[in-house]
């Protein structure tokens, strides 16, 4: 559910910094895997992206009967690429000594061992494209405090904005799918050489997490936490509702009431730490082929999208000048 990522970039720079005359620099780099879709839906039985999509010109159909390079034949159903836009609103973002995750339903997460390097109550937009920076507002960055960090943290609005589109595919109208503003449906326009454009409705759609959980066979029920061991240590996600509390499970309800914000928690496998010499942080999201899920509908016998992971990386900048 949580890939191997490449390693393109995009960055959001926190440049709220004493500067150094530096002779030198070292790097020292942790990554925090969130993701947004944890689980993929269809109109009627919940899918998982695994990979990243194809070429779509060697897809000839969405799903029709006997093709064996349908979509869903090649990709079981869903898969992973890259958004055009891709947009979050962040709250918080930060390293922790200690675990701060919430203990229980209905109670908050405990950041006293945490320092953030970025902190906004209202929350701030961020939307980034492929190959694009963006840097967020000098007045709420700040460097981490001095320390040895065990955990990554970071802290974001429940909906996702994603504009994305696949194709041309390789069906006898060349037909390109695009997002249009209904994460529920998508657009299309026909030509090998045919880019969707405004005029066309290819514009953002907003994408919301509600839960974690799906059941074999399908169905999904309201689960507020997912897990998931990565390469670098473990990624914990939160659904927490307006008073900043971890929501309850309910198996009896499809999606979980009250969610307001996504925390994710990755317990890190190497520490990070912040000298006095730390003279820089810099945060790093990534989108390149899983910032959004294309997903067969079966109800349109089409292709839709809907959110896909980001990962998000701190990168500390040292001083190793003389006094």
């Amino acid at each position: 559910m949580i890939e191997k990522f490449s390693n393109l970039y995009k960055s959001l720079t926190h440049k709220k910094m004493k500067k150094f005359n530096l002779k030198s620099k070292k790097l020292l780099t942790t990554a925090l895997f969130l993701t947004s879709g944890l689980t993929i839906l269809s109109h009627s039985n919940p899918v998982n992206a695994t990979d990243a999509c194809p070429d779509p010109s060697t897809i000839t159909s969405p799903n029709d009967f006997g093709d064996g390079t349908s979509f869903i034949s090649t990709t079981r159903g869903s898969c992973y690429g890259t958004p055009e836009e891709y947009g979050v609103t962040i709250y918080k973002m930060g390293l922790c000594t200690s675990n701060p995750a919430p203990s229980s339903a209905g109670s908050a997460p405990d950041t006293s061992s945490c320092s953030f390097n970025f902190e906004k109550v209202d929350g701030e937009s961020a939307s980034f494209a492929s190959g694009g920076e963006v840097d967020l507002s000098e007045e709420y960055s700040s460097r981490p405090e001095v320390g040895e960090y065990e955990f990554a943290y970071i802290e974001i609005n429940k909906t996702f904005n994603v504009k994305a589109s696949y194709g041309p595919i390789g069906d006898a109208a060349r037909t390109t799918y695009f997002t249009n503003g209904t994460i529920t449906e998508a657009g299309t326009v026909t030509g090998a050489s045919t880019t969707p454009t405004a005029s066309d409705g290819y514009v953002t759609s907003e994408a919301p997490l509600t839960t974690f959980g799906y059941l074999e066979g399908g169905g999904v029920v309201c689960t507020a936490t997912g897990e998931e061991s990565v390469t670098g240590g473990t990624i914990r996600a939160y659904l927490l509702d307006s008073s900043d509390t971890l929501i309850a499970d309910d198996a009896s309800a499809t999606e979980c009431p009250g969610v307001t914000k996504l925390l994710g928690i990755m317990q890190l496998d190497t520490k990070v730490n912040i000298t006095e010499s730390t003279t820089s942080v810099k945060t790093t999201f990534k989108v390149e082929n899983n910032g959004t899920s294309v997903v067969y509908d079966d109800v349109a016998d089409g292709i839709r999208f809907d959110s896909g992971p980001f990962s998000v990386s701190f990168e500390t900048t040292e001083d190793t000048s003389e006094s």
